[in-house]
């Protein structure tokens, strides 16, 4: 994984690529350094108000996800665009809880998380993560799989569906729904892997 800080072109062509071609992969590289950049910036201009429990990447992780989870993400003309919005959700989330008026979004439960934790084992990444953040920064990180990918997950971990009944309800073979398992766990294990260092 490369952790310069992506430039102007490439971060240009990632946000192409994602409003354009709908390219999770690029949406993936880009928030990944954008969550990394926003991040920093709360480090050093909310000092006062970063709480032991409100950590400067758990906000920056929060605004990704409330732009994820928006029915219609709004276009950005340019990165700094996309950039400007997140810190401005992540300022706004800090003010919030800084006050005690902010609510979180929707999370996976703990028994959730603590499930599919278990069975990821030997991904790494976020396994160092605090448990109380663990369950966002996996719902960043499932809301940037391949809407396929998530479903799989989804039935299998969340409404624990057995895997012969996920494969009769899409009319597939037994070992096709193995394999699209299979890939939909590589990928999360991936995406934790390349997240790892701005999950913290």
């Amino acid at each position: 994984m490369n952790d310069a800080p992506l430039d102007a072109q490439r971060a240009a062509e990632l946000l192409r690529r994602w409003q354009d071609d709908d390219d999770h992969d690029a949406l993936d590289e880009l928030l990944r350094q954008e969550v990394a950049a926003v991040s920093a910036r709360l480090r050093a201009k909310g000092r006062g108000m970063l709480r032991p429990s409100v950590s400067a990447s758990d906000l920056a992780q929060e605004a990704v996800f409330r732009l994820l989870r928006l029915e219609e993400a709004p276009e950005f003309a340019d990165p700094s665009a996309l950039r400007a919005y997140l810190w401005t959700a992540a300022w706004r989330l800090l003010v919030n809880k800084a006050r005690g008026r902010g609510r979180d979004p929707l999370r996976l439960d703990a028994q959730q998380s603590r499930e599919f934790a278990l069975a990821m084992p030997g991904a790494g990444g976020l396994s160092q993560a605090e448990r109380a953040d663990q369950a966002q920064a996996m719902e960043v990180l499932l809301n940037l799989l391949r809407v396929e990918d998530r479903e799989v997950l989804e039935s299998i971990y969340f409404r624990h569906e057995a895997i012969e009944a996920y494969a009769t309800r899409h009319g597939i073979a037994r070992s096709a729904a193995d394999m699209r398992l299979s890939r939909a766990r590589r990928k999360l294990a991936e995406k934790m892997a390349d997240w790892a260092d701005v999950v913290r």
